[in-house]
């Protein structure tokens, strides 16, 4: 009995793990297509031609008479309802269809969203137009059949071109930044050591006091935060009783970041800059740690290590 429980408790543990595991994975940043208004233009007409194409080519032999030559139509349709889910409803809802939160999970439904008004549109316009004697479910379950079965190529050839997008972008990105970051290594060999001492109040009666150029970064668990920081050729931990939004109000620095919701980062500390389609990860000075950088501040981080070369070099 004692092990069937077991069995039952570890099978139960498995499944949450895997729903855990997909759920993150659905939740993982995905571009809104190109972000940008023209070049989505221009990707929905490539996307509208392949797919007229692909119809023509792979006409299947069991195809309405009525229909079989109406490739063009269908292609018309999709780039009707491509443009419209991807250029106008931003507009209409851009909280809900905002880039910088885009993920798996919203692209996932856009693209039902893209499948159904396609299959709407054509199931309407053949009925109305093209097979007026066949009956609306006839026409709706051939449409709704071949929608299905023909969008998949298209969808999941956008996909991967996506995916490759991003990587390049993040990479190209990574790589502009870790050339600002070699200079700014190169400066700091000529730049005085500065003295700017900190000290850090928990909610209980703990502090911590550091030199704040000496600050690595600072990891946050709940109500709890480590910092750590470099003191001489030793690097230093502390676990404060205080959260991530008390600690950055009280460094109250431009380059004590926060990078992530459960980082802030000082980009003096920074070594190096990894991209790939998930963002940017942070290779920490002298250290083996590697921090994440959320999407939203993937901008702001390398627009800091930019500000910070620049300083240094006016100094």
């Amino acid at each position: 009995m004692l092990e069937s429980n077991t069995v039952r408790v570890e099978g139960r543990t498995a499944r949450r793990g895997i729903m855990e595991g997909m759920s993150d994975s659905l939740k993982a940043p995905f571009p809104f297509y190109l972000n940008d208004d023209r070049k989505n233009l221009v990707l929905v007409f490539v996307l509208s031609i392949f797919v007229t194409l692909f119809l023509y080519v792979f006409r299947t032999p069991n195809e309405f008479r009525p229909t079989s030559n109406l490739q063009w139509l269908h292609g018309s349709i999709t780039f009707v309802s491509l443009s419209f889910n991807i250029l106008v409803l931003p507009k209409l809802f851009p909280a809900a269809m905002d880039p910088v939160t885009w993920n798996y999970r919203k692209y996932i439904f856009l693209n039902l969203g893209h499948l159904i008004l396609i299959s709407a549109l054509c199931t309407v316009i053949e009925k109305l137009f093209v097979c007026q004697e066949l009956s609306w479910m006839t026409v709706a379950n051939h449409v709704n059949t071949q929608v299905a079965l023909k969008g998949i190529i298209p969808i999941a050839l956008t996909t991967l071109f996506l995916k490759a997008h991003l990587l390049q972008r993040n990479l190209q990105e990574a790589i502009k930044s870790n050339r600002e970051l070699q200079k700014i290594q190169a400066l700091k060999k000529d730049t005085p050591r500065a003295d700017n001492h900190i000290t850090l109040y928990s909610d209980t009666s703990e502090s911590l006091s550091f030199n704040l150029p000496d600050l690595l970064f600072v990891e946050a668990d709940d109500n709890y935060s480590t910092v750590t920081w470099r003191e001489g050729e030793e690097v230093r931990k502390k676990l404060l009783r205080v959260n991530l939004k008390n600690i950055e109000a009280q460094l109250d620095n431009s380059f004590a970041l926060r990078c992530h919701r459960s980082f802030i980062v000082n980009v003096n500390a920074i070594s190096a800059i990894s991209g790939n389609t998930n963002g940017y990860k942070l290779q920490i000075q002298g250290t083996g740690f590697s921090i994440p950088v959320s999407r939203p501040k993937g901008k702001e981080v390398m627009d800091k290590i930019s500000q910070l070369r620049n300083m240094m070099e006016l100094s």
